[in-house]
């Protein structure tokens, strides 16, 4: 097996893959219309370092209340893990004709059961640090819908790539996730590195290391 991802398509694919089997083992085990937590995947060139979960009361929140624990789960995989890029994967809605919606918000739409324009889809977004010093970021959107039997038939991939536009600004959680990229790695003492992983587990947060932290000295 390849643990090498030497590129952003292939990272996202991992992404996407993988959350695909955790979203049906989700709806298994819970039901229709439970939502699959954020997840974070934090790479160091080519290989994959860490994950980092939510819990299930976290998608109850509003998303303001979430920022600071994004902001937090991003900050310790850059100075635990000295992760270079991240790929975050969250819910949503998607629309491929979104002129029709006239304006309103696309989860409105779905809530108003605009069937044909708009469906929940997972979506997966890998942002990294491009040659000028700048976050950049490539969205890529999953459609999916329920049959009888808990079973999800997943639509097309629809991709979305931009810069430092309208797509970080525009989209809050992204650009938490883009503000800590640049940020600068040191070394971290083990007794450091064990209290920044009790204060992500204090806060409900899930932690899968794929490799040994650098950060510790």
């Amino acid at each position: 097996m390849d643990d090498r991802y030497p590129d952003k398509y292939a990272k996202m694919a991992l992404a996407i893959t993988s959350t695909q089997v955790a979203k049906q083992n989700i709806v298994d085990q819970f039901g229709i219309g439970e939502d699959l937590p954020f997840m974070f995947m934090g790479w160091h060139g080519d290989t994959l370092a860490v994950m980092l979960g939510f819990g299930q009361e976290d998608m109850r929140l509003p998303v303001p209340e979430r920022l600071p624990k994004v902001s937090m789960a991003c900050n310790v995989m850059r100075v635990l893990y000295w992760v270079d890029s991240i790929t975050f994967v969250a819910e949503g809605f998607m629309s491929k004709e979104p002129f029709q919606l006239k304006g309103r918000e696309l989860s409105k739409a779905f809530a108003d059961n605009d069937t044909g324009k708009v469906s929940e889809c997972l979506t997966t977004s890998h942002v990294w640090i491009n040659r000028k010093d700048q976050p950049e970021a490539m969205l890529m959107s999953t459609p999916y819908t329920y049959v009888v039997g808990r079973h999800i038939v997943w639509g097309e991939n629809s991709a979305y790539s931009s810069g430092i536009g309208r797509v970080l600004r525009d989209a809050p959680l992204l650009a938490v996730v883009a503000q800590h990229l640049p940020e600068p790695t040191e070394y971290a003492t083990q007794e450091e590195y064990d209290e920044a992983c009790a204060l992500l587990m204090h806060h409900g947060l899930s932690i899968q290391e794929f490799v040994d932290p650098p950060c510790v000295n």
